[in-house]
């Protein structure tokens, strides 16, 4: 009997083999390896949560009706164009599946969500990585970029896992020097937590073109990674093909409901921030006392780097989960000397410090 194969390029793509149900979970003390909020939602998401469990016999809204009313009225938006998902990397993979054929290259940050490859290779494509100046993308190096092959161009801002960002006159030179027929797909999945006068994420550009799209998400600042809600906003005919492309129904009621709360609540944003600012600080002055490299982020987490190189990092990570403290050692952005390490609570944080010092001075 024939064996059934995937598309090829699904093969070339990491994944982690799924253990048996049976299979113990490993599940750290601390857990800093994957940007998430150390904070619960407010307490008023929590009692939006629970009022939505009494109507979970029922299908949610089509089409998110009452999140893309409130997300428009807090950013000034035309709602017709707000596509709302479960997540925003499943808008991602929408825009790969609608906008990328065999043989197109798209242009992406090498150091960039390691998503935008993956999506490249499973609609066909040809990725194209751009190499950062000192981790912050380069504008100059992504039209220098460019061919008659190129369909998209994705860029994460800020980046993740460098925690950088472009200034908005950076993205607006970006649009203003690509051809209309180039798709520029703007990534802003940490745009919440920056505070920088000259950072716009571009929902201008998508009043003004017709081949750009921003994508934002609520897992991050609002402490809602477990219930995956995204949302772009983009032109009226985009809007169309995501919703053909999505099928049913795909952000789920609690999802939609607790949505509208959340992004109401500026109290619990400003909170978040403004906590996630100060200690970010903090974990920067600590690890570069270590003698440690650290890129200077505007988002929930750092970029160490470690000047001993890979056998270094090595050696902390393993130190660290021995520890039972996570990180993420970033191998499969070829980072092999670096460590991305998320804000935790305060206790964490400075448990993170103290194993590292115990590391680095032993």
């Amino acid at each position: 009997m024939n064996k059934i194969t995937p598309n090829k390029a699904l093969l070339t793509s990491p994944v982690q083999p799924q253990p048996k149900a049976s299979a113990p979970v490993k599940n750290y003390r601390i857990d800093l390896s994957l940007n998430e909020s150390p904070f619960p939602p407010s307490d008023k998401v929590m009692a939006a949560f629970v009022e939505s469990g009494k109507t979970l016999n029922r299908y949610p809204d089509f089409t998110s009706t009452k999140l893309r009313g409130a997300l428009a009225e807090k950013y000034g938006l035309d709602d017709t164009r707000i596509f709302c998902s479960s997540g925003s990397e499943e808008i991602l993979k929408y825009i790969g599946h609608a906008y990328i054929a065999a043989g197109d290259e798209v242009i992406y940050p090498r150091y960039g969500f390691l998503m935008y490859w993956f999506i490249t290779l499973k609609s066909g494509g040809i990725p194209v990585p751009i190499d950062h100046d000192d981790y912050v993308i380069s504008v100059d190096n992504i039209l220098s970029a460019v061919t008659d092959k190129t369909r998209v161009v994705i860029i994460d801002n800020p980046g993740n896992p460098t925690g950088t960002y472009l200034p908005y006159s950076e993205i607006k030179r970006l649009r203003e020097n690509l051809p209309e027929h180039i798709l520029l797909v703007l990534d802003c999945a940490y745009a919440d937590f920056v505070t920088k006068d000259d950072f716009d994420c571009g929902f201008e550009l998508v009043d003004k073109h017709q081949n750009v799209i921003v994508t934002r998400t609520l897992s991050k600042l609002y402490g809602l990674s477990a219930i995956r809600i995204g949302w772009s906003y983009m032109t009226q005919d985009m809007v169309e093909v995501m919703l053909r492309l999505r099928g049913g129904f795909n952000v789920n009621a609690p999802a939609q409901k607790i949505g509208v709360v959340a992004i109401a609540d500026e109290q619990y944003a400003t909170m978040v921030r403004d906590y996630t600012k100060k200690w970010v600080a903090w974990l920067t002055n600590e690890i570069e006392q270590l003698g440690l490299i650290v890129t200077p982020s505007v988002c929930n987490f750092i970029l160490v780097h470690f000047p001993g190189g890979p056998e270094s990092k090595n050696a902390a990570d393993a130190f660290l989960k021995e520890n039972e403290i996570n990180v993420n050692p970033v191998s499969f952005y070829k980072l092999h000397s670096s460590l991305r390490i998320s804000v935790g609570s305060e206790e964490e944080n400075i448990a993170l410090i103290e194993v590292l010092k115990k590391h680095l001075t032993s």
